[in-house]
């Protein structure tokens, strides 16, 4: 099936009402993803969502209900910004990768090169490559002292200097929670002079449009963000940590996005355009083929099971890896599927082949298998809706 992907030239209309048979999705799939989303909110899971699936730059779903928090009775809207903690990753790799397009950085260089600084106490040879596939060894260095000067990135950035790996980098992978951020944010920053959050908006966000998108913010007070709330013993104290204007207001480039669904579909359909969106090129193709390509399959130590990375993305096809847990991405995901998901509260994949994006937000944690399951439900829906 050839659809003509209208995104290349001209930007999405969210409003505009389309026949998603055309597309290759059924009706009745639509209405089936549509349940689903409705069903985990009246089931409870969440106070409020949103959710854009899109098929080669078309809207096949759009949806935003609930409301900001269990405790208030503002209702979600498209504008509402949900904080999407590790979905921050992936805009953070584009700002790196697009100075390596640049020339301006390389992936195989150490961070010392451009951060004198950090080429200390075992981490002289880390590379900007390592960084990205998570290879440091510092996947949770410094975590309490983070937190607690969270709003002091020079505080931060210098703790992280006197951090001496938990293994030799290279050699194993290691989810890092936080560090991934501050390295390469602090590498944005010695070589444009920019926090990282105004390259983003200079290089990406403004020039496509996302107006609600923001790696920090100033009033989060504001009921019309969405506030967080756990049903669950072990990330009550994350919600409060997370749910403080202090933390809102803080540069955390592995975590501190705020952002709507249909600002992060825009953002992943640019990189399934190969970098191209409403007529302006982001990246080059070659650049977002490789960030989106397999750089690592291996034992993930923080994650604690084999996992499948590209360069500041997961890679679909977990099921495949590991049959007896649920896949967040569906079953339909492969390794043409990129993508990354936001603590235990968001998700977001594309996949080449479908010409899918799907960004999924709410606003309360759920336990870890009881999250994954609520993702694989929303996602499997989509892999179902898709007519033969």
């Amino acid at each position: 099936m050839t659809i003509e992907n209208e995104s290349l030239s001209l930007p999405i209309e969210f409003s505009a009402k389309e026949d998603s048979a055309h597309l290759g999705i059924s009706e009745s799939g639509r209405q089936r993803i549509k349940q689903v989303f409705d069903d985990q909110i009246d089931r409870g899971l969440h106070p409020g969502a949103q959710i854009v699936v899109l098929r080669w730059g078309h809207v096949i779903l759009d949806f935003s209900e609930g409301f900001t928090s269990k405790n208030n009775k503002v209702p979600i809207s498209p504008d509402t910004q949900f904080l999407v903690f590790s979905l921050t990753k992936p805009f953070t790799s584009c700002c790196v990768f697009k100075l390596i397009e640049e020339d301006k950085i390389h992936l195989d260089d150490p961070v010392g090169l451009y951060w004198p600084e950090f080429s200390c106490l075992g981490k002289e040879e880390i590379t900007i490559k390592q960084v990205l596939l998570h290879q440091t060894g510092l996947p949770r260095n410094g975590l309490v002292y983070q937190i607690l000067n969270i709003r002091n990135w020079k505080k931060v950035t210098d703790n992280l200097t006197k951090q001496s790996p938990i293994f030799l980098p290279g050699t194993k992978t290691a989810y890092q929670l936080l560090n991934y951020g501050f390295i390469l944010g602090e590498i944005v920053y010695r070589v444009t002079g920019l926090p990282i959050d105004e390259y983003l908006r200079r290089e990406f966000l403004a020039p496509l449009g996302l107006l609600h998108t923001t790696m920090r913010v100033n009033d989060f007070q504001n009921e019309e963000f969405a506030h967080l709330s756990s049903a669950t013993p072990d990330h009550q104290v994350v919600a409060w940590i997370f749910n403080s204007s202090r933390v809102r207001g803080a540069l955390i480039p592995a975590a501190s996005l705020h952002s709507t669904a249909r600002d992060i579909a825009v953002f992943f359909q640019m990189l399934l355009n190969q970098g191209k969106y409403a007529g302006q090129r982001f990246l080059a193709s070659r650049t977002v083929e490789l960030m989106t390509s397999l750089g690592h399959e291996d034992f993930d130590q923080s994650l604690g099971r084999k996992t499948r990375w590209g360069y500041g993305f997961f890679l679909g096809g977990d099921h495949q890896l590991h049959p007896e847990y649920a896949d967040g991405m569906g079953k339909g995901s492969t390794l043409q599927t990129f993508g990354h998901y936001g603590q235990r509260n968001s998700m977001v994949w594309a996949d080449k082949e479908s010409g899918l994006v799907v960004v999924y937000l709410c606003n309360r944690f759920l336990s870890s298998d009881d999250n994954k399951a609520r993702l694989q439900q929303i996602s499997d829906a989509v892999w179902d809706a898709i007519e033969q």
